[in-house]
């Protein structure tokens, strides 16, 4: 899959289900997984998207009820870094960022 296709899925499900930060299994980095689904289909189908050797991650003004995030996008980066190819940022309200190198999605 390529970031344009994750893009697609992200804008199509924004509702927040879980985060979930964890060792690799190397143990020398984190990996981030996200659970989201549609809003309109509670207790429906769940997208999980695991991105790979995250860093900088920042969340904001996160909790307090049901979270949505709005225009999450994934930008490929030209950074030249190895572990630095992606950037995760939900556009409309700031609330997550990171870096991360390679993603899956079941």
């Amino acid at each position: 899959m390529h970031s344009a296709e994750l893009n697609e899925v992200l804008v199509a499900h924004n509702c927040l289900r879980s985060i979930d930060i964890q060792l690799n299994d190397e143990g020398v980095a984190y990996d981030l997984f996200l659970s989201v689904s549609v809003p309109e289909e509670i207790g429906g189908a769940v997208v999980r998207v695991r991105f790979f050797d995250v860093s900088q991650l920042a969340i904001e003004d996160f909790g307090g009820g049901l979270t949505q995030l709005m225009h999450m996008h994934v930008d490929k980066l030209d950074s030249g870094l190895d572990r630095v190819r992606y950037r995760f940022s939900d556009l409309e309200g700031e609330r997550v960022s990171f870096y991360f190198s390679s993603f899956s999605v079941d």
